[in-house]
């Protein structure tokens, strides 16, 4: 489980500044650096919006609760990949700011590694009472 997280966070900041020299070097240096700033402003201010959607819809209750559980977390994920500099990393983010894509990420997730509560979903899954001792 530790090698593609490592091989993700040594070839990813590479092939982020391979992008970023390649796109600077068809759109001028200074206009490339100025768009991953802009894209991630942009980009957190749709996540802002699209977090203040989500606690909405979970108020209503419009949202199935174990998407819902995850819906936040993608949000916040999305804003990290957003912070990051670079073309790739914003393209993931902006795609986790799409609500049906940032769902079916969100299902995807649910249906691999099982419902909220445990795997069957059934109940709260493990309860763990601590007591004080006077």
């Amino acid at each position: 489980m530790c090698g593609p997280i490592l091989l993700t966070a040594l070839l990813l900041p590479a092939l982020e500044l391979w992008v970023i020299i390649k796109v600077g070097s068809a759109i001028g240096a200074l206009t490339a650096v100025l768009l991953v700033f802009v894209t991630a402003g942009l980009g957190l201010a749709f996540a802002r919006d699209q977090g203040m959607a989500t606690l909405g819809r979970l108020r209503d209750g419009t949202l199935p609760a174990d998407v819902a559980q995850l819906d936040g977390p993608l949000l916040v994920l999305a804003a990290v990949l957003l912070l990051i500099p670079g073309f790739i990393t914003d393209s993931l983010g902006a795609v986790l700011l799409i609500p049906p894509a940032r769902r079916r990420l969100a299902r995807h997730i649910v249906d691999r590694f099982g419902r909220p509560g445990g795997p069957g979903g059934d109940g709260p899954g493990t309860i763990i009472v601590v007591r004080r001792r006077d």
